[in-house]
């Protein structure tokens, strides 16, 4: 009978054990999928600014322009629950952005340690604060998501790390604003260019544009807390003005159009000839027509536009408007332009944003199956290889790598780059337009592997068909890329 009781006693402990076990493995998977909760929510309110920068997003917000503490320099995303109220500036208050002072922004807004949460000291000056809604679903409902609020602000030198050694640029003082710099894919202090903004930087010709901080808090209903950041960039990918730039030595346009209502113009037609969202405040300036490499690509193209055609190359230059925009010219056609290692940097980076991706070989040209955006609605596009556009039309930027084939009745509103073969080929008449601006370099071999070259080789283009077809510069279709899209350049989880 003892032995019996002793039995009966082990098996309830082992039992007992068995059950706290569970219970225990049980508070274990909880806690773990209440902090996955929390890090996705972080991820989904990070996403939802970064959606909403976009120039053509369905819903865009208005980003800073100025550093902190300055008027309107910060902005949140709030993302209530049911009877909340979330004022992320405002010390004491649920939802206190106590992340706010780590970046270190002056004056007055600077961390007493990088282990603690701020304080009252740290809070958002008054009216440097903007507010905007969330237009996540359920928001404002028991069923919102878990991130509280997203804040954007612009990035300077000195808001990462504790010492100058692990700034964008230790060399430059604290405060300068960090640009992105797409072509050599790199942060960089923008006083170190010598321009006191990206925007200053940027009507120099440098393809530059500002790095945003975006900083997202979630806390669920069990109270796990996560916050996350990232750092973001808009791609400039704006080549030097013109209807038709072909990037190198020796531009070929050969055949060249004989119809007597072919053209190029580089009157820029400006904000009344962009159809597409938001708006544009460009001023119309006169471009070249065309604009080549050096004075070779100008005599080449001269012998074979036709002469009695020459009054429809319109811009700069004379008559026809051609003009020499590389290093023996205006400059223009220099530098990062000149680069192939830079123009395929540029490249790829658009291939990682694009709305939409084909991939094409080299000599065995595919057909997309389109759209290719609309004004309303324009988009990237990006063919990795020989890509026949047809007929079609489009709206935003499309980037090939191989050979561009179009057809007189084409039509695209935006920006053209053929990047890699450097070439576009015409078939047949039609009354198509571009309007924007259509760019061509030879960056890569024409071999296999198909490198990249150590310097640009000749463009081509040859264009075989007539009609009233022709390319007309403007410079809101031109940059209507800029900004499409937001990269992250960056991202990391805050701990303190």
């Amino acid at each position: 009978m003892l032995a019996v009781l002793l039995a009966l006693l082990l098996i309830s402990a082992i039992s007992l054990g068995m059950m706290y076990m569970a219970n225990a493995e049980t508070s274990v998977n909880d806690n773990y999928k209440d902090t996955q909760t929390a890090f996705f929510s972080v991820r989904a309110g990070l996403e939802e600014m970064r959606d909403r920068m976009r120039t053509n997003s369905v819903s865009p917000v208005n980003l800073p322009a100025v550093m902190p503490p300055g008027a309107n320099s910060i902005l949140y995303i709030t993302n209530p629950a049911a009877a909340e109220v979330i004022a992320p500036a405002t010390f004491g208050t649920a939802y206190f952005d106590d992340e706010l002072c780590h970046e270190n922004f002056t004056p007055g807004m600077l961390a007493t340690s990088y282990s603690n949460p701020c304080t009252a000291a740290g809070a958002a000056p008054p009216g440097s604060a903007n507010y905007v809604a969330s237009f996540a679903p359920f928001t404002g409902t028991a069923s919102a998501l878990k991130y509280k609020w997203v804040r954007l602000t612009l990035k300077q030198n000195g808001s990462v790390g504790t010492t100058a050694a692990q700034w964008v640029d230790g060399t430059q003082p604290a405060g300068s604003m960090v640009c992105w710099d797409a072509m050599n894919n790199r942060e960089v202090a923008v006083t170190a260019l010598g321009f006191p903004t990206c925007a200053a930087a940027n009507v120099a010709g440098l393809n530059l544009e500002p790095t945003y901080l975006v900083t997202s808090l979630a806390i669920t209903l069990r109270g796990t807390r996560r916050i996350g950041q990232y750092e973001v960039a808009g791609l400039n990918i704006s080549p030097p003005p013109a209807a038709l730039a072909l990037d190198g030595p020796a531009a070929v346009f050969n055949p060249a159009p004989n119809s007597s209502q072919y053209f190029a113009n580089g009157v820029d037609t400006g904000p009344g000839g962009y159809t597409g969202p938001g708006t544009c405040t460009g001023t119309a300036a006169t471009v070249p027509a065309v604009s080549v490499g050096d004075n070779t690509g100008i005599t080449d193209l001269q012998s074979t536009i036709p002469s009695n055609r020459y009054a429809n190359y319109t811009g700069t230059g004379g008559t026809p408007s051609i003009v020499n925009a590389g290093p023996t010219g205006s400059n223009q056609l220099s530098g990062q332009w000149l680069s192939p290692v830079q123009l395929n940097n540029m490249v790829s980076n658009l291939a990682n944003a694009a709305d939409v991706a084909y991939s094409c070989g080299i000599g065995a040209p595919c057909n997309g199956a389109g759209p290719y955006g609309t004004d309303a609605a324009p988009q990237i596009t990006y063919v990795n290889g020989d890509f026949n556009f047809g007929s079609s039309s489009g709206s935003g930027v499309l980037i090939v790598t191989g050979t561009l084939n179009i057809t007189g009745n084409s039509s695209f509103n935006g920006l053209i780059l053929v990047i890699g073969q450097g070439m576009i080929t015409e078939q047949g008449g039609g009354n198509g337009q571009f309007n924007g601006s259509v760019f061509l370099a030879k960056t890569n071999s024409s071999t296999s592997p198909y490198s990249t070259l150590a310097s640009l080789a000749t463009p081509v283009i040859q264009w075989n068909g007539g009609g009233t077809n022709g390319i007309q510069y403007n410079s809101c279709w031109a940059n209507v890329g800029n900004n499409m899209h937001y990269l992250v350049v960056a991202s990391r989880e805050e701990m303190y």
